[in-house]
């Protein structure tokens, strides 16, 4: 191993599974930095805050959470309620991000660009001990593009894959005019309560059938109802997918959302 200066454990993104990996290194004594690409803890959770997540605090609140919530006095969110994103960053990630075991650790306005191992090509000692042994070595870009390299034994990427949309071309690939109106086209739930006025008495198309589509459907209805004028084009490749009845789904308020949006679309 490398005897360069580096943390035993990288941690990318500081959402939940990023900030309950920090907390398994605290509890096994192992060094380790947690890069955010934000300038703020769960960057990509606040950017869809007006959302609510499909399950209740008593699922997003995890025993190692808890006990380190508890040791340091702080209030511990629990219950059926479901948080929204923004909930769920004040109340449990940004209070766990300043616990004085994690809070040295975090890195924000980090975005790790690429990782790979030192001195070596990805085709080169695949699944060999010489690999292994191995440093791996992160590309970090800060919020103004300044860039540096940092060096960890392990890896963990929490950074999740919503930087990779769907396109709505044939096959996966860009429609035709996609890439030119590419700044026309919104790619998250918007917050339909605060931006009425960009949406309301307008026609929209929208693409996609899954839960996030399923949800701005939800939403652009509820608009429509104080908005007149307002009208969605809905533009979907199969049907939406049904749940008949109240307990078909083990997360009560996807199902409600399916049930919801299936009507909808008919």
């Amino acid at each position: 191993m490398s005897s360069l200066s580096k943390p035993s454990l990288a941690i990318l993104g500081s959402g939940p599974t990023g900030l309950e990996a920090a907390l398994a290194a605290v509890e096994a004594g192992i060094p380790f930095t947690v890069y955010e690409a934000a300038a703020y803890v769960a960057g990509h959770i606040r950017s869809w805050g007006h959302v609510h997540l499909f399950t209740p605090w008593s699922m997003n609140v995890s025993p190692r959470m808890r006990r380190h919530l508890e040791a340091a006095g702080l209030p511990v969110p629990d219950g059926d309620t479901c948080p929204s994103g923004r909930e769920l960053v004040e109340q449990l990630l940004a209070p766990l991000a300043a616990l004085p075991e994690v809070a040295p650790h975090v890195r924000l306005n980090s975005r790790v660009v690429a990782v790979a191992r030192e001195g070596l090509l990805k085709h080169e000692e695949i699944s060999t001990p010489t690999r292994a042994a191995r440093p791996f070595r992160l590309l970090i870009a800060d919020g103004q593009g300044q860039e540096r390299v940092a060096f960890a034994e392990r890896v963990i990427d929490a950074s999740g894959s919503y930087s990779h949309p769907n396109r709505l071309g044939d096959g996966g690939i860009p429609a035709l005019g996609e890439i030119a109106l590419a700044s026309e086209i919104r790619r998250d739930i918007p917050d339909f309560t605060r931006e009425a006025a960009d949406w309301g008495g307008k026609t929209t198309l929208l693409v996609g059938g899954g839960h996030s589509a399923q949800t701005a459907a939800r939403e652009l209805a509820q608009l429509a109802k104080t908005a007149s004028n307002t009208r969605v084009v809905w533009a979907l490749r199969g049907q939406v997918h049904t749940c008949e009845t109240s307990n078909c789904d083990p997360l009560p308020e996807r199902g409600k959302l399916a049930r919801t949006a299936a009507a909808f679309a008919n």
